[in-house]
Formats: structure tokens, sequence, C-alpha cells
């Protein structure tokens, strides 16, 4: 036993304390990285964020994808897909006459049996000066291709 400030203090009592602190900081930085590196996986996209930006029209859940020229001018691409293991863009291509943008499912482990929308990003330098007026989307692994229109602002 240690003496600490006029009372007796278990030797183990602060070390318990310390090493589950340590314990805890590091289990809680090992699932945020896991967090951080699932949600940013965009692939060939400059970015991928779960959800349907405002102004995008799309038609609900298990639709078709949906291409959408931003203001900004880049292109949104909305898929649908599960949530814990969403649809990563693997080829963007545009010549200004044709957009075509394949995508492969991600694996995280097991997937949801959820239905979740998604939005992959590529910029306005990317897309070029002339957007066509619609875009081949493809699932390679599926054996599916989609043309959709590009709607804009």
């Amino acid at each position: 036993m240690l003496p600490a400030r006029g009372r007796r203090v278990r030797q183990n009592e602060h070390m318990i304390t310390g090493r589950t602190r340590r314990y805890v900081a590091a289990a809680a930085s090992v699932v945020f990285a896991a967090v951080l590196t699932s949600c940013s996986d965009a692939g060939v996209a400059d970015s991928r964020a779960p959800g349907v930006p405002t102004g995008i029209p799309v038609d609900g859940p298990g639709a078709e994808p949906a291409v959408h020229l931003q203001s900004d001018g880049s292109i949104a691409v909305v898929t649908w897909g599960s949530s814990s293991c969403p649809p990563t863009a693997t080829a963007f291509d545009t010549t200004g006459e044709s957009l075509v943008v394949s995508f492969s499912t991600s694996s995280n482990g097991v997937c949801t049996a959820d239905l979740a929308a998604t939005t992959h990003i590529f910029s306005a330098d990317r897309v070029g000066d002339t957007v066509p007026l619609e875009a081949t989307v493809s699932y390679p692994e599926f054996d599916e291709t989609l043309v959709v229109e590009i709607t804009r602002p």
C-alpha cells in the first residue's frame, strides 16, 4: 500500500484507471478510422457521400441512377445500393459527345439489406466544357448498362 495525501490507496487503483482509459482511447481510434475508411472510398470520383443533395431529381429508392449537371459544372451521379456497401466508381470518361461511368459494388464485409442513395461527384475540370444530354452508367459485374438523361439545374 502506498500513502497518498493522508489516505491509503491500493497500488493498482490508478493503474487500472489509466490502463482502461488507454484501451478506450485506442478502441475509439480504431472505430473512427474504420468509419472514415468505409466512407471515403470514392474510387475514381472526386468525392462520395451518402444521400441525395438538394436539387437533384430522383424517383426514389430502387430507381435508375440519376446523373445531374451541378451549377458549378461538376457532375453528380446518384446510385442505389446497400448503405454499408455503397457502389464505387471505377471508371469515368467524357469526350463531350458521351459520358460513361462504371461502378462496382464495394464490400466492407457483411452488407446491410437496405436500399440507400449514394452521390458520387466528378469535378467540373474532369467533365469539361461540353456536357452531353445522356450518360451511360454501367455495372459490369452485373452485366447491366443504363442510358440516363443528364438533368440540368
